[in-house]
């Protein structure tokens, strides 16, 4: 198994990734199976949006971006999961 930072490391252009969102957090998978999250507490603007305007995002070489939201997400800011299985995808 990878170490958990390895989704920060990995070419965004060799690589796809998935987004979604609980009540609580926001979760990035790569399609190399590494999980990572972030917890909605500290991007007010995520956690106030609708599902509509969360899903209005774009990826960029440093992290995803929500311009309707004004609101910037750094891929290194994201906690690895190690226990990512039980979110299969």
């Amino acid at each position: 198994m990878p170490d958990g930072k390895s989704i920060l490391k990995i070419n965004l252009m060799e690589t796809k990734y998935k987004i979604w969102f609980d009540t609580a957090n926001i979760y990035l998978k790569s399609d190399h199976g590494n999980v990572a999250y972030l917890p909605l507490d500290d991007y007010k603007p995520l956690m106030n949006a609708s599902n509509e305007e969360r899903n209005q995002y774009k990826f960029s070489p440093f992290g995803i971006h929500w311009e309707k939201l004004d609101e910037d997400l750094c891929y290194d800011g994201f906690i690895p999961m190690p226990d990512y299985q039980m979110y299969s995808l």
